[in-house]
């Protein structure tokens, strides 16, 4: 196993969603199914998290 860093970015109708994680993993496509496994579970538990960060830009 190798520990991988994985950034996973989805299109979404009003803009983008980045995902980052570290992730152990055997290959490079186990570690991307991983990362996705995660953000899957952070999902279901979303009511407790929030965003800490932000870049806001006038258009």
């Amino acid at each position: 196993m190798a520990k991988y860093h994985v950034t996973l970015k989805a299109n979404l109708a009003d803009g983008a969603l980045y995902w980052v994680a570290d992730v152990n993993a055997a290959t490079e496509d186990a570690a991307m199914t991983a990362a996705e496994a995660s953000f899957a579970r952070q999902m279901d538990n979303a009511a407790e998290w929030s965003f800490t960060e932000a870049d806001v830009e006038p258009l």
